[in-house]
């Protein structure tokens, strides 16, 4: 079955069918509504495989009409300078969806001899468009003229002494368009979905697996592992990437800290195994809450991400496992918690590119490439640095310390001195709770599963904690409510927990002594400085 593909006039996505199996192939995309070309649809599917010529964050492009409003603005105003706009775009398709957007502007368009021949085509199928005239050299003045790409700086344009050219195309995201099209403007206007909706697609079509194509294939398959999708490029290179991610399980070889071998009865499968402490390790917590946290995105099962992190917080204490849930919602402090960091990525950008001694154009390069703040700072910092050991409890400090400092300048500074003292994936996972998301498939509701599987209570009552309380550091302590009785039991990793009257009818003082303190907490962070 073909389904519009919504790249350019006519062009498809094939749906196969294959038993109980269905596969989607989408060729080239997009999903916004072409002026030129067919809407995209699509069905569920259980394989998708995609086109990603944009599957980096970077590459999210503003709305239609504004580009439209903005190339109209740049020929009314070149004309009104007695000069020529040129606008560059694909003889098929592009240049179409060009000159419907010059529909009740005001303008004539004037097509090049490769676009005008494409444009005939497109009418002989029904296609209409706004009036326009073919390419005369002798007729230029106060025409917009419409070109291929490759007609910029030949002689047909050399010829025009007074003109000013604009490319249409996706790629003049880049904040660098200009000059590397030797141009006057960039327009970001494409035949291709952006990473928006790349990513809205594949919540579209509700795949059990994803692999890409073209573009940024690796980087956006790796994107979707992150966010819970089994995903993988169809490229030699993501073969290599498939046997490093499941190494990713293990602990990094180069960190010497992330703990003693496993013991022989232990199963190589279970990263938590190889990711235990050791007495040499035992101060560098952080480390091991990153890599579990790399663990949790190698794996794109529900019950194995859950199952990886309550074997995890079974090894906590009460204040590690406070921090360290915490930090797996994404989040520096509580839901309930009204401080904020304030920390933005040019302060993340500056500090990492410091702590790392690159120079601007080297750190530039790499940020490009990933266009993920996480990811920069693990490519930029990893062995570049002087590890020292980091504890969860110390992590906390640091970010209390970074919400109280003041200003951009002091923030930086503050945040470089302790990227310079982190491993690479130590300062991802700081850099990924600055941001906000930790990108590993993993929601909240999947941590509070996994504190119940962890201490083996009622996932409702969990949910019910964290709730009331909005706060899911709480919830180990209520993990560990019973029904009253004059007794004490152990909890979790042990430690004895004084009784705590059941979750389901919590009394009126416990309840006023837990959100006053957070309210008299938010207030005096709200109030001070």
């Amino acid at each position: 079955m073909l389904l519009p593909a919504g790249h350019i006039f006519g062009s498809a996505q094939c749906f196969l069918f294959a038993g109980d199996e269905t596969l989607l192939y989408t060729g080239d995309f997009k999903l916004r509504p072409g002026k030129s070309a067919e809407q995209a649809e699509w069905r569920q599917a259980d394989t998708l495989i995609m086109e990603t010529t944009f599957g980096l964050p970077r590459y999210r492009f503003p709305p239609t009409e504004q580009v439209i409003d903005q190339i109209v603005t740049f020929c009314h105003e070149t004309i009104g300078d007695g000069q020529v706009p040129v606008l560059l775009g694909y003889s098929l398709g592009k240049a179409q969806e060009i000159l419907c957007s010059l529909d009740g502007a005001g303008l004539t368009p004037m097509l090049h001899d490769a676009v005008y021949r494409m444009t005939r085509i497109y009418e002989r199928f029904g296609q209409s468009f706004c009036k326009y005239i073919r390419y005369n050299a002798n007729d230029v003045a106060g025409k917009v003229l419409i070109c291929p790409p490759s007609a910029n700086r030949s002689s047909m344009l050399e010829r025009i002494p007074r003109k000013r050219v604009a490319i249409v195309s996706g790629w003049a995201v880049d904040p660098n368009a200009v000059y590397r099209y030797q141009i006057d403007a960039a327009f970001p206007l494409s035949d291709h979905a952006d990473y928006t909706d790349l990513v809205r697609y594949v919540d579209l079509v509700h795949p059990r697996r994803v692999f890409t194509l073209h573009g940024f294939a690796a980087e956006f398959a790796c994107d979707l592992r992150e966010r819970g999708v089994e995903a993988w490029a169809l490229t030699e290179e993501d073969q290599l990437e498939l046997r490093f991610l499941k190494a990713a399980a293990q602990p990094a070889v180069s960190d010497s800290r992330v703990g003693a071998s496993p013991a022989k009865n232990n199963s190589p499968a279970d990263p938590l195994n190889e990711l235990k402490p050791s007495s040499v390790a035992a101060a560098s917590e952080f480390v091991t809450f990153a890599h579990i946290g790399e663990a949790i995105a190698a794996t794109a099962a529900k019950l194995e991400k859950i199952r990886l992190l309550a074997d995890y917080l079974r090894t906590l204490d009460q204040e590690q496992l406070s921090i360290a849930a915490t930090y797996f919602t994404g989040r520096a402090f509580a839901q309930s918690d009204l401080r904020t960091l304030q920390i933005g990525g040019s302060i993340i950008h500056r500090a990492t590119m410091a702590a790392a001694k690159l120079r601007n154009a080297e750190f530039q390069r790499i940020a490009h490439r990933y266009g993920d703040a996480g990811k920069t700072a693990f490519e930029a910092l990893d062995g570049r640095t002087s590890p020292e050991p980091f504890t969860l409890k110390q992590s906390r400090n640091f970010f209390e310390a970074l919400q109280r400092t003041r200003g951009p300048i002091a923030k930086t500074e503050l945040l470089r001195s302790r990227l310079a003292t982190l491993s690479g994936r130590e300062a991802q996972y700081v850099v990924k709770i600055l941001t906000g998301d930790l990108r590993i498939g993993l929601r909240e509701g999947l941590v509070e599963e996994a504190i119940a599987r962890a201490f083996e209570t009622l996932l409702d009552e969990v949910k019910e904690a964290n709730m009331l309380l909005g706060d899911i550091s709480f919830v180990r302590s209520s993990a560990c409510w019973q029904l009253p009785s004059q007794q004490q039991r152990p909890c979790g990793n042990g430690l004895l927990k004084q009784e705590i009257p059941w979750l389901a009818r919590p009394p009126l003082q416990f309840m006023w002594k837990t959100n006053s303190t957070v309210f008299a907490r938010n207030f005096i962070a709200a109030h001070s400085g």
